[in-house]
């Protein structure tokens, strides 16, 4: 379903390419509709969705693929608080970029993706700040910047994922027994995380800073 689309975002077909994770579905997922498991090279997703969710949830996750192949993904050198303000960034960017596939797809005619994450509740404002931007200026670039934006006007989102960031933050401390580190999020993480799958660059920012 996916890969005729991924005709038209290079970067993430490459990605996809490059990597070749396998697909897997499963019953036993946590909550989670999917996630991505980087040491097993593998997209898990939830059994049952629909078309269009599973399609949309798989798209999310090639998106973090794609970090992952880029070298984008934080450091464990990053102070707790600090990888949660990657992690956010990350998961900010994954949305805009599936919803950026997902209404190209349905300019195409094939409008399951986009319906999907548009009614899916965790995204639906993200989508519609997307959707609002694409109607007024028809700039795929700004509308990705909308999304990234809106992922963080949800508290309820946000402190969702900084106690999944802190777990895994800590998960991965204690399994490498390393000392603790305490550094920033590097001055150059947003501009080489927001980058739009034909190279070019859309602009983002962390909300306590200003825009570039």
């Amino acid at each position: 379903d996916i890969t005729p689309a991924l005709d038209n975002f290079p970067s993430l077909a490459n990605a996809l390419d490059s990597a070749a994770p396998d697909l897997c579905f499963s019953s036993v997922m946590d909550n989670a509709l999917a996630y991505l498991d980087f040491d097993q090279n593998r997209i898990v997703i939830s059994e049952g969705l629909s078309k269009g969710m599973r399609n949309g949830v798989f798209l999310h996750e090639l998106r973090h693929l794609e970090q992952f192949v880029r070298g984008s993904c934080p450091s464990d050198d990053l102070a707790i608080k600090e990888n949660a303000r990657a992690t956010f960034a990350m998961e900010a960017d994954a949305s805009a970029i599936s919803l950026l596939v997902a209404w190209d797809m349905k300019e195409n005619g094939d409008d399951y993706d986009w319906a999907a994450l548009s009614s899916w509740p965790s995204q639906t404002d993200i989508a519609e700040s997307f959707a609002n931007k694409m109607a007024d200026t028809g700039n795929a670039a700004l509308a990705v910047t909308a999304a990234f934006d809106q992922w963080y006007a949800s508290s309820s989102r946000v402190e969702r994922y900084y106690a999944a960031a802190c777990s895994d933050y800590l998960d991965r401390q204690d399994a490498s027994h390393k000392l603790p580190l305490y550094q920033l999020v590097p001055d150059a993480f947003l501009e080489d995380l927001c980058i739009l799958p034909d190279g070019s660059s859309y602009g983002c920012s962390f909300p306590d800073t200003e825009r570039r």
